[in-house]
């Protein structure tokens, strides 16, 4: 399944507020944001793993080679429209955000279901992956 989602940060909006580092970018990332406003959500220790990339097929043969098939599947494809070589937490903090987006636009239950299936599924992958960064393994 592909999925296509439009953001501003991602064409040609980035010279319209001036020239940001990647410091700042991070820290105004509304899907951020959302994350570390729930409490029950697991934190990083070092915020700079955020947005640290690691390669996405490396990931995935770690997740596979420890049985968590269903993170190893979503690995594959969340925030490939971003990077296709590499993922961050972000990356996959920002995909599952946008699923929520898509849930509110979907016209059947079964669009609903589905992409909430998947969503929880991708905080479920950036949960693990937080847990990973803060254990030193990523």
């Amino acid at each position: 399944m592909e999925m296509n989602v439009w953001t501003p940060a991602l064409t040609g909006m980035q010279g319209m507020g001036g020239v940001r580092t990647l410091a700042q970018r991070v820290s105004r990332d509304p899907a951020r944001a959302r994350w570390e406003a729930q409490p029950w959500k697991r934190q990083l220790q070092d915020p700079g793993e955020y947005e640290n990339p690691v390669a996405r097929d490396a990931l995935v043969k770690a997740l596979l080679a420890e049985g968590h098939t269903v993170d190893a599947e979503v690995a594959r494809f969340a925030g490939t429209a971003e990077d296709r070589v590499c993922i961050s937490i972000a990356q996959v903090v920002r995909f599952a955000d946008t699923l929520a987006l898509r849930m509110a636009l979907a016209r059947t239950d079964d669009q609903v279901l589905q992409l909430a299936h998947l969503r929880r599924n991708a905080e479920e992958l950036a949960e693990r992956m937080i847990d990973w960064a803060n254990a030193g393994r990523m």
